[in-house]
């Protein structure tokens, strides 16, 4: 199989859990970072710019787990964000980051979607890693 098909193969896995996301009521976007804050894939409506965004997760991300380490614990595995109107949810992925803006009247059942959708990414990343050792 082309390099290219398997990238394409990858992306669209991603976008299926984005995709998952995105049918949830009250979510804006939702985006897949690599560990150097790129995005990877990404949904949403008009407003959102994944692009815009992604250099901010990752500065929060990095910020935090500075001051985590000074404080001698572990490095953040999530982190939620309220404000007036937004909820943004930023979950660590493997080597990977997933962030999702939401409003912030969102009930709590977003965080199960949240889950399954960390758990479309993992089953993904472990297949495709199955594949690359064969």
């Amino acid at each position: 199989m082309a390099a290219a098909t398997r990238k394409r193969l990858r992306e669209n896995k991603f976008q299926s859990a984005l995709e998952y996301l995105s049918e949830y009521r009250g979510v804006k976007g939702a985006a897949i970072l690599d560990d150097e804050g790129l995005v990877v894939a990404r949904i949403g409506r008009k407003e959102f710019e994944a692009d815009l965004v992604s250099p901010l997760i990752h500065l929060i991300l990095i910020q935090t787990n500075l001051v985590l380490n000074r404080l001698n614990v572990d490095a953040a595995q999530a982190i939620t964000i309220r404000t007036k109107t937004s909820r943004i949810t930023i979950t660590r992925v493997e080597g990977l980051i997933l962030c999702v803006f939401a409003e912030s009247g969102t009930d709590q059942l977003l965080k199960v979607r949240i889950g399954q959708a960390v758990d479309m990414i993992r089953t993904h990343l472990s297949n495709s890693y199955a594949l690359a050792k064969s």
